[in-house]
């Protein structure tokens, strides 16, 4: 399929040699696919859906190329993460989702489902906002100079109260105030 495509050139240290070198990646951009997706099928289809456990998010991409023809090629693309994450990293897991059915239909600049470089990226992301969220928690649980202002933060809080290092806090401060958390 013809799909624009973006050069990118990385530079990065041989971890065997400490060498440095380049890698010159030509990367198809999920909207840039989903373009050419569509001018070649007017008629396609593309659904998206999630399904949350406990611990992690999955989500799942159906495409069909022509859904008035039964026959149409189809296929489909998942993306697993665990939770929690912020709302830029659920956008960014349907977007390799999508990304992923799409180069199953011929829609990449390689061909590749997802390249190492784009995954590494997303896990790098994923780490950041998990650790900013943790640090946005515990510094709202510092604010808090009540009972009630506790309590408060905390329901507000979110999946990130599974966080080791925001009970620890929220216990630290327990005991500080000497208030019991329900």
């Amino acid at each position: 399929m013809n799909v624009k495509t973006t050069t990118i050139q990385k530079n990065y240290k041989d971890k065997k040699t400490g060498e440095l070198k380049s890698l010159t990646i030509n990367h198809a951009k999920v909207n840039d696919r989903l373009k050419a997706f569509w001018e070649a099928n007017p008629k396609g289809k593309i659904e998206t859906s999630n399904k949350k456990d406990i611990k992690t998010i999955e989500f799942k991409t159906f495409i069909l190329a022509d859904k008035s023809d039964e026959f149409s090629r189809e296929a489909t693309g998942h993306a697993l993460a665990n939770l929690p994450l912020g709302e830029k990293e659920y956008e960014k897991l349907e977007t390799i989702s999508v990304g992923r059915a799409l180069a199953l239909l011929g829609y990449s600049a390689s061909g590749e489902v997802a390249s190492t470089e784009e995954m590494e990226d997303f896990i790098e992301y994923q780490k950041n906002k998990k650790k900013e969220a943790i640090e946005d928690a515990i510094i709202m649980l510092e604010d808090c100079k009540t009972y009630t202002q506790l309590q408060e933060v905390w329901k507000s809080l979110g999946t990130i109260i599974t966080q080791k290092e925001v009970v620890e806090k929220k216990d630290a401060l327990k005991a500080i105030l000497k208030i019991k958390i329900i």
